[in-house]
Order: C-alpha cells, then structure tokens, then sequence
C-alpha cells in the first residue's frame, strides 16, 4: 500500500509541472545560483583544511582528527549541491533518465549534516575532557583505537536515520516534485514520520552533548581563573610582607634574593610555559566554540522545518541557510585557529617550505622540487 501511494503521489505531481512547486522559476534559480557558490567554496576550503593536517605533522593532534573529520563531513555535503541544483531547475521532473544521482545527493545532505553535528558533539566532549581533568585521564578517553570508534559513530548514527525508516517503508528520499529538489519526498504516505525522525535523530541528542560540555567548560575556567586570581592576591600580600619587616622597615636580604634568583627563574620560566600553553587551548576552545555557534544558527531552522509539517514550504530557505555551514568553517580556521590559520597561508601563497613539522609526503615533495 506504501508502495503504491509513494508511486502515484509523484505522477500526479509531475503531470501538474511547474505550477505544484510553491516556488517560482525565477526564486529557483536564484537559490542554485547560491547552492553553486556554496559548493565550490565548500569543496575548495574543505579540502585546504584536510590537507593542512596531510602536510603538518604539529597539526596531527585528537582535536584535530575531529575537525578534519568535520571537514570531510561538509566537503561529502557539498558534492551533493550541484545534483540538487539540477533538481531545482528542472521544469518537469527530474531530467535524467536514472533518479540515482538526486537519491545519492539526498544521502550525501542529511548524512553529511548529521555528521556535522555528532562531530561537533564530540569536539565538544574533546574540549571538556582536555581542560576539566587530569592529562592520566585525557589520555585514557583518547586512544588511538577509542577516536576511531568515536569518528566512525558520527557517521554510523546519520547513516541508520536516513537509511533504516526507508527500509521499513517509512518516507523516501529522491527526487521531491513538490520543492523541487533531492532530498526527503514530502509526496510519501508517511513522509512526515520521516522529517520526524530526521529531526529527532540527527539534532537533539548532539545539541544536549554541546550544551552540557560546553556549559561545564564555562563553569571549570570560571572557578580556575577565580582561584587563580585569589593565588595571584595571596602571593602579592606575601611578597609585601616579606619585603617589609615588622617595625615598617625595609629588610636587607639581598644575599638570600641573589642565592635563590636561579630557582626562580627556574620556576617563572615554568609558570610562563604552562601559561602559554593553556592560553593555546582556550584560543582553541574559543575557536571550536565559534563553530559550534555559528553552525547552531545556520542549522537550526532546518531542523525545525523539518519537525513542523506547517512549516515545510520554508524548508528550502532553511536549506539554502543551512548549507553555509559547508563553507564558513574553514574560514573561521583561517582567520581564528591559532594552529591553522598559520599552515593554510602557507599552503595557499605556496610556501610549502616553511610549513613546521612538515610530514613525509611534504618533504618527499620538496625533495622533487629540489631535483
């Protein structure tokens, strides 16, 4: 009966032509012409991201496994694009012979944003675990073994949600006469059980995971920079006091200061290092932190037009806004990441040569070069 419906429903809108799609000729071409720029710039930046990490061996850390992973994701949506934008333009029905390209760009989208938001997940859990606890319990999480399984989730969970209700006869994906575009088919009996489970599957759990690390992120460095600033208080006060002597006099114990100079510097020098180090990490987080946002409000009207049936003639729209997240990511690399806004310059003006830790692929090319 399922069948019969989903098979019936799409000839009676292709009969109808152009007049069933709520969007007009020219909206259509407007937004393929925003879905072409999105692609290319979306390809192209993706790609300078996974190859910085191909090309640095500094850049081949957890964190970054995570943002290459996320870069992968957008790069897999943003082939997906063009093959919508020939959807969007076609006048009567898709225009090819087989419907298979529009079926594997439909894929390509929602398993290409689902991607996008489990791996933005478990940056943030990457993130929480590295600041909140000790390096004994951040090296027990993040095995080799265990961020495979980790990437390697963020891609099973997207593909069961678009691929399992399908199989059970619940929704479709292809070719959508109504809007005119590769994705969900609205035209099926049970299309709207779909978007539902599109939407509850691939938002909500990985939102509360962001939220809630992200919000224990805020609260640890919150208490960190207050008793930090209590020490700094303390310490100040006791340098006061040991430099002042009781009756209000100034003590005279320069042969003590002079004797003890090396270890202090020892110890500043250390202080100094750690302080770097940690001020790296929250330009980092701050940066992850950016994306998170910035992906949140592109993607969340989506998943809401997805959710409530009375707003799918919007879904489109929401689409079209949705898809700059596959570009603005490396972007925000670019100008923020304090790891690879360096490298991707290099890359970009061709100064291979002073790319740091160059791995061995590089070096073998350089070596070309050089012959």
């Amino acid at each position: 009966m399922n069948n019969m419906g989903e098979i019936s429903l799409p000839q009676i809108n292709d009969t109808m032509g152009t007049p069933s799609s709520p969007y007009s000729y020219n909206i259509r071409i407007a937004l393929a012409c925003v879905w072409i720029l999105v692609s290319i710039l979306g390809l192209v930046g993706n790609s300078l991201v996974i190859w910085s990490v191909i090309l640095s061996k500094k850049l081949r850390t957890v964190t970054n496994a995570f943002v290459v992973n996320l870069s992968v994701a957008d790069f897999w949506t943003s082939l997906s694009y063009p093959w919508i934008c020939v959807a969007a333009l076609s006048h009567d029905g898709w225009p090819l012979e087989s419907e298979v390209p529009c079926q594997i760009a439909a894929v390509q989208f929602y398993t290409g944003l689902g991607a996008s938001l489990y791996t933005l997940a478990s940056i943030a859990l990457n993130r929480m675990v590295l600041i909140t606890q000790t390096t004994n319990t951040y090296s027990c999480w993040y095995t080799p073994r265990r961020v495979a399984v980790m990437i390697a989730m963020t891609w099973v969970i997207p593909c069961v949600v678009t691929f399992l209700p399908p199989i059970l006869g619940i929704g479709a994906f292809g070719y959508d006469p109504q809007d005119n575009t590769c994705s969900d088919k609205d035209g099926h009996l049970r299309g709207s059980e779909y978007n539902l489970i599109q939407s509850l599957g691939l938002y909500p759990v990985p939102m509360l995971i962001i939220i809630c690390c992200y919000t224990e992120l805020y609260i640890h460095l919150k208490r960190h920079f207050r008793k930090q600033k209590k020490s700094r208080s303390v310490k100040n006060s006791q340098s006061i006091s040991t430099a002042v002597g009781l009756d209000g006099e100034t003590s005279t114990g320069f042969t003590v200061a002079t004797g003890e100079s090396s270890v202090t510097n020892a110890e500043h020098v250390a202080k100094k290092a750690r302080q770097v180090i940690s001020r790296q990490q929250l330009a980092i987080t701050k940066n992850l932190f950016l994306v998170f946002c910035i992906f949140t409000l592109l993607l969340s009207p989506y998943f809401i037009s997805l959710a409530i049936p009375s707003s799918r003639k919007f879904a489109v729209y929401a689409g079209t806004v949705a898809i700059f997240n596959s570009c603005v990511n490396p972007i925000i690399y670019a100008v923020n990441h304090p790891q690879f806004k360096v490298v991707m310059r290099q890359i970009v003006t061709c100064r291979y040569s002073e790319i740091q830790e160059p791995s061995d692929l590089l070096k073998f090319l350089l070596s070309l070069g050089k012959n």
